[in-house]
């Protein structure tokens, strides 16, 4: 199973990036969409055939995760093969009222529906496709949010902890994992009590990866505007093992 980085960015976007969206394949051949959040769209076309993707997984109904939706959902319907696929959308609980809601107010509301075949999930649901198990882990944030874990059928794991802060839930959600792709915000942690956050630190990033006693730390979810070196050595300070930042491109296999 290989995980491709194609956006990385917090709500506001990177100069020429993309908010949250990693290309999964399988071994089989099976391409998968881990998010879809704005700019996405148009880093995964320049990979792949937009029509490849067999399914989407979203983590949670913020708009930087799923916001490129729409220009594939267009892509899917009235592009040059519209209607010849429909991939799987797996979305949390809700998510079907949410897209209508959401493209409802300038077209069809019917519009992800038509493009996608919707199957919300629920909180430690066991999903699969192509052979990958996808499990859904709820994980503290603003609002209902959920941790992707990815298990290879060989054993091998990357976990991504989605906006999920430091919590008891992501350490275990991550325990043992190959590759934890974890946000980081935040540039000091946040003085607010923890039952109140919704991000974390670098710092913090890199004591839950130590605690859930991963083998590699990536850093997601941070602004290029963000001094990056200093949050590389704040997460090598609460980490032992091997840290780095996503990036566009960036690829890891298990």
């Amino acid at each position: 199973m290989k995980l491709t980085v194609l956006g990385k960015s917090p709500a506001w976007t990177d100069a020429n990036g993309a908010c949250s969206g990693y290309l999964i394949e399988g071994e089989d051949g099976g391409v998968l969409l881990l998010d879809c959040g704005n700019g996405v769209f148009g880093k995964l076309r320049a990979r792949r055939d937009y029509r490849e993707v067999e399914a989407v997984v979203i983590s949670h109904l913020h708009a930087d995760h799923l916001l490129d939706l729409v220009p594939f959902s267009y892509a899917l319907t009235v592009g040059p093969d519209a209607g010849t696929r429909r991939p799987r959308l797996l979305a949390p609980t809700g998510a079907a009222s949410f897209f209508r809601h959401l493209v409802g107010t300038w077209d069809s509301e019917d519009l992800v529906a038509r493009a996608f075949a919707i199957e919300e999930y629920e909180a430690d649901e066991e999903l699969a496709h192509g052979g990958i198990s996808i499990r859904p882990r709820a994980v503290p944030h603003f609002g209902p949010t959920h941790a992707i874990e990815l298990i290879d059928p060989g054993g091998g794991r990357i976990v991504f902890g989605a906006d999920g802060r430091f919590s008891e839930r992501l350490i275990a959600a991550a325990r043992g994992a190959d590759v934890l792709i974890a946000e980081a915000t935040l540039i000091e942690p946040d003085p607010a009590p923890i039952a109140e956050r919704g991000h974390m630190s670098a710092r913090e990033a890199g004591e839950l990866a130590e605690r859930a006693g991963v083998g590699r730390l990536v850093l997601t979810h941070i602004s290029d505007e963000l001094d990056l070196g200093r949050a590389l050595a704040e997460a090598r300070g609460g980490f032992a093992g091997p840290v780095e930042i996503a990036a566009e491109g960036s690829s890891w296999t298990v």
